[in-house]
Order: structure tokens, then sequence, then C-alpha cells
């Protein structure tokens, strides 16, 4: 433990001679050659022109911060070492540009923006702009670059370029012959309800509850809320359950599985309307069918026993004819009502050739 304090001790002396160093480097820099009344770049150093920037020294140079026309008063730096003081410099950064149209007139490297998005025209530079005619503010892969949504990704590289949560490829999949979404517009967005970033035009799954669209649709439940599956339809509580085989604790779930057994008051009610409907809705029109055949025959069968001549059974059997060939009534009826003439016939004292239509 005591070998342990005495290590620490001795980094930290370390440390304390190195910083005392240091401090006296600095200090060695700028130390004043001749006393004066500097107030600027140093205090206290001789300052010949009196405007506050120390002359030259050797411990203090001019690319440093010293005067560089320590006998004018009305200068004091020369930016581009041309000679002329900045204050009189037309072209502080001598890139051949006057200040007042050079954007940067302290970078002698770069001096227009055409787009004014605050990147140089001029490559080889930090601030070169990738897109110098348009209008941009990208800094990832591109600077200068168009950038809709504000990540800073060029809109040319960006996955959703207008930022509002859906991409680009999946908005253009939701455009229709009279709808066209815009990836590149913010304004232009096709509706999403479940927010799962594809657009329920495209969504097999509108409200994102685990049930496909068209099952719900199916089923009747509503496709855009989360909170009603075909399960909870009836009675208001669960009604529902998935079977996949064994008996374990991932045999039975609530959630939607197409591969598994479905036990359900759903499934019971699509197999009773969808399967069932049809024949239990054509019972009544067999039943409607038969009726009126069988109200075709006895009213046939009422003309022949009330038949008043053999003139008006020919009439008569002729009339059953064309309702048997036209299947108005049934074949059986048909031949029972043909007897019935016959025998009608005989009690008016003999027998008609039936003449029977082709």
């Amino acid at each position: 433990m005591a070998s342990k304090r005495f290590i620490i001790l001795i980094i930290i002396a370390v440390l304390i001679s190195l910083c005392s160093i240091a401090n006296i480097s600095a200090e060695d820099t700028t130390v004043c050659e001749t006393e004066g009344n500097s107030t600027e770049d140093r205090i206290g150093c001789l300052d010949s022109d009196g405007d506050g920037w120390s002359d030259p020294d050797a411990n203090w140079t001019i690319a440093m911060g010293a005067d560089a026309f320590p006998n004018n008063s009305s200068e004091y730096a020369d930016f581009d070492g041309d000679g002329i003081g900045d204050n009189s410099d037309d072209d502080i950064d001598g890139d051949g540009v006057v200040n007042d149209d050079d954007v940067w007139p302290l970078d002698g490297v770069i001096w227009s923006d055409s787009d004014g998005d605050g990147f140089a025209d001029q490559g080889l530079h930090e601030l070169s702009d990738n897109c110098p005619f348009a209008y941009g503010k990208s800094r990832i892969r591109l600077v200068g670059c168009s950038d809709i949504d504000g990540d800073f990704m060029p809109d040319i590289y960006d996955d959703d370029a207008d930022g509002d949560g859906i991409r680009n490829e999946l908005e253009r999949a939701a455009s229709s012959g009279t709808i066209l979404y815009d990836p590149f517009n913010p304004l232009s967005t096709p509706k999403d309800t479940d927010r799962d970033t594809i657009p329920d035009v495209i969504d097999d799954d509108n409200d994102n509850d685990g049930w496909p669209d068209l099952v719900e649709l199916d089923r009747g439940s509503d496709i855009y809320d989360g909170e009603e599956t075909p399960f909870n339809l009836y009675f208001g509580i669960n009604t529902g359950i998935f079977y996949s085989g064994g008996l374990n604790s991932n045999s039975f779930s609530f959630d939607y599985n197409a591969e598994s057994f479905e036990i359900s008051i759903s499934a019971f009610m699509e197999i009773v309307f969808e399967e069932l409907v049809i024949p239990l809705l054509l019972i009544p029109t067999y039943f409607a069918i038969f009726y009126a055949r069988a109200s075709k025959y006895r009213l046939l069968l009422g003309k022949i026993e009330g038949a008043k001549d053999a003139d008006e059974l020919i009439d008569l059997e002729k009339e059953v004819n064309e309702m048997v060939k036209e299947k108005r009534i049934k074949v059986y009826h048909g031949l029972v009502l043909r007897n019935a003439i016959e025998e009608m016939e005989s009690s008016f004292g003999g027998e008609n050739t039936p003449q029977e239509e082709e």
C-alpha cells in the first residue's frame, strides 16, 4: 500500500514540474525586450506608434501577432503579406477579389457562393460546395446539396427525402393513376393509419393488430382499429384461439397464425354465413316454386272437374300439355290431370281423341 502511495506522489510531482516548465516557456515567448505601453497583443511592451500593438522582437514576431507596421498607428496587420495594411487593403486575403465582393475576405482560397447556402463555389476546401448552383445544407457524403428534411443527408442519397416517415419507393408504390405522391414533398404523404411506415393502400395489416386486412374484412372486424379483431367481435370478450398441434406451452395462441387450426365463434360464423347461407336462402325459393306449381295443379283440376262439355275438356287438355312443356307444373301432376280429363270424358258418354301439341 505504501509503495502505491509513493508512486502516486511521484506522478503528481512530475505533472506539476511539467506544468511549471510549460508556463515558464509560455512566459519566455512573451517577455518584452523593451518595456512600453502595448495593450492589445502583449501587455507593457514597446509600442512605437502607440496603436496598442507591440513592436516585433526576438520573442514575439509579426507571425505571432506583433505589429506589422510598428511606425504606422493606423495599421497593425497584413494578412496577405503584400505590404499593404489590412485597414487600407481592398483585398485583405489576396485572392484577387475585393473585400466587398468576397464572401470570405479572410480566406485566400474561397470567395464566392452562387447559391447562397454558405458553401463556396471554389473546390479543394472544407467549405467547398458539391452542388454550387443548387441551394442545400447537406453535410453527409455531399456538402451543400438539397436536403429537404434537414437531416444533413442529401436528397439524392436519402431513403426518405421529405422526412415524412415513409420511404421514397413506398410513396411511389402507393401512387395510382389518379393520385401521385411526391417523395420530395412532405405535404404529399399517403395515409398510414398504424404509423408503421407502410401506406395503407399497400399495407396488408392497416391497424397492425396481427390480423391480415382480408381476413378482418371477411369476418367483419374493423381493419383500422387495432383493438378490434375477429376474436373479440362477440360478447365483448375473446372468443377464439389457435391450435398449432401437440400439448405444450406453444400449442395454443391468441395471435393470428394462418398455419394453425382456428377454434372460434368467428370461424364458425364464417362457415355458416359463407358456405351454408346460399342453401338456406334457397329453401324459401324451393317452397315458393313448389307452392306455385301445386296451386296451378289445383286450379286446373278444379276446372276439369267443373267442365260442362267435351269441347271444354279438349281446351283444358291443351293447356295441361303446354304447362307440362313449360315446366310450370310437374310431369306427374300432368298425368293426374289427364286421367281426370279421361274420367270426365267418360261421364259425358264417350272418349275424344286427345289433341296433344307436338
